[in-house]
């Protein structure tokens, strides 16, 4: 085999440098390029993962009518179970600030609370039929069910209260049949108002709890629809305030009334005084604690 000049080799030589240079070169380009995308996703994936906690994307489109709908059936529902209900329950628990129309406020939010779910729970029957979607017909999600339970509650604790038993009390006349009467042996037992105030007490309490899911969990489908920021957590903060605005306003009464009978015997006590000598005579003697 002929043997090639030095000026070639050389020439071939730096021919395959120059290729395997340009090689490394587009190697090192592709690699930064893919590091850029992989870069670029984690980006998206995180600030998915920040939006995703407020707001949601829809899984699908719809209409403007059916979106203001639902927005009324919400707007409805945050004002009876977050209004209307806290301030009937507050009503009874203050009653002994306003005896002579504390049972006035709370029969009339009672029958409004009992109308606005009745119109409430007909714009989503209404409105469940046109959303486009099958999945999303009636009893279709634990929302759905809760506001059905929630419709019977409510009918059932406004017609209970004007079923409300007549005052009771004590007698020791036992041919005594006046409504309300109850003889001196039977004070122990469960009485029929007793057992009425019980039923619903514990009814209004259940409706306030369920009304509070509702509520939440309707924000929740309707940010999962739409779109649109996930309330459900500023709402349960908003319950919270009024449970415990509630719950220390019914405190502080309590230790006031507590406070006052104290003084009212202490003042009783002290005015009774001790005397001292004949009561007919000018000169007696008498002590007041001070």
């Amino acid at each position: 085999q002929p043997e090639l000049p030095d000026g070639e080799v050389e020439s071939d030589a730096a021919n395959g440098n120059g290729m395997t240079e340009e090689v490394d070169v587009e190697e090192k380009a592709k690699e930064l390029l893919q590091e850029a995308e992989e870069e670029e996703e984690e980006n998206m994936a995180e600030d998915t993962t920040l939006s995703s906690s407020t707001k949601a994307v829809p899984l699908k489109t719809y209409s403007a009518d059916a979106q203001k709908k639902w927005v009324a059936h919400g707007a409805i529902g945050v004002t009876i179970f977050g209004l209307l209900v806290p301030s009937a329950i507050s009503s009874a628990f203050f009653r002994d600030l306003i005896p002579g129309y504390w049972i006035y406020i709370h029969v009339i939010l009672n029958v409004t609370t009992f109308a606005m779910t009745f119109f409430t729970v007909g714009i989503a029957f209404a409105t469940m039929n046109g959303m486009g979607d099958a999945s999303e017909g009636h009893m279709k999600e634990v929302h759905h069910i809760v506001g059905l339970l929630l419709l019977l509650l409510v009918s059932f604790q406004t017609a209970n209260g004007f079923l409300r038993p007549p005052r009771e009390f004590i007698t020791d006349d036992v041919t005594d049949h006046t409504p309300g009467a109850i003889h001196r042996s039977q004070t122990k037992s469960l009485t029929t108002r007793t057992l009425w105030y019980l039923s619903h007490a514990g009814c209004g309490l259940l409706i306030f709890a369920l009304g509070t899911y509702q509520v939440h969990s309707g924000m929740g489908l309707f940010s999962k629809r739409f779109g649109t920021t996930d309330w459900g957590s500023v709402y349960l903060g908003y319950i919270f305030l009024v449970i415990t605005v509630v719950i220390g306003g019914k405190s502080w009464v309590k230790l006031r009334e507590r406070k006052s009978k104290r003084l009212s015997f202490e003042m009783q006590m002290g005015g009774e005084g001790f005397n001292y000598g004949d009561d007919n005579s000018s000169d007696t003697m008498s002590f007041r604690p001070v």
